[in-house]
């Protein structure tokens, strides 16, 4: 059977917090693991209870939610950021994105979408959810864009190089290096490097959390 996904509900309002805990387990395929009122507890709990996905308020004190995010990127990427919040500006939209969040909902959205968007986060889709989501067509180049310049900012721009590379249909290790005109030796040691610091040990992980996060589509 397959496991739970594990939650984080990072929100600064306790009644907030009750009604997604509320919501969320009345579902049996989605487990909450912690709570978190501020921006700085929200990257504590992450830390800690290496949770699939978060759902993240975008107004908190101590750090808020656009900070938060950036920051959870940066330390555990594989846990997938849900921005849900009661502001619908499209500077808070792009914030979020740009800080490497996977969806954005409207609190004020059909409830029920936000167990649907936790899955599809966990899966590693996109979730964008606005009143007239027509008007934000033209943005959708430019959250990709920004969402594969700001993938693992812990890699150095060779190793990211390097999983852009790999991440593209039928690469191997050799034939990466020849593309870039290295030995395959250091291409092996990189991707070690790489594997540490994103805190993967799998190859077809690495591969997996790569394109998930928009490499392998450019050079």
């Amino acid at each position: 059977m397959t496991a739970p996904i594990r939650v984080v509900i990072a929100d600064d309002h306790a009644f907030a917090r009750y009604g997604i805990r509320a919501l969320l387990e009345g579902d049996p395929t989605i487990t909450v693991v912690a709570e978190a009122s501020t921006g700085k507890q929200a990257v504590q709990q992450v830390l800690e209870c290496h949770p699939d996905v978060i759902v993240m308020d975008v107004r908190m004190p101590d750090g808020d939610g656009i900070w938060a995010t950036r920051e959870i990127q940066r330390v555990r990427p594989q846990t997938k950021v849900l921005v849900h919040s009661s502001f619908e500006q499209d500077p808070n939209v792009m914030a979020a994105m740009r800080a490497g969040a996977c969806g954005f909902l409207v609190k004020d959205d059909d409830e029920t979408q936000l167990p649907r968007a936790i899955h599809a986060a966990a899966s590693g889709a996109w979730i964008v959810s606005l009143s007239d989501t027509a008007r934000m067509r033209p943005w959708f180049d430019q959250l990709a864009t920004a969402r594969r310049e700001n993938a693992f900012p812990q890699l150095t721009p060779r190793e990211r190089e390097i999983l852009n590379i790999l991440a593209m249909p039928r690469q191997t290790t050799r034939s990466t290096a020849n593309r870039l005109g290295i030995s395959t030796k250091r291409v092996v040691n990189a991707i070690n490097d790489i594997k540490t610091k994103l805190g993967v040990t799998e190859h077809d992980d690495l591969i997996t959390m790569a394109r998930q996060a928009g490499l392998g589509t450019h050079t």
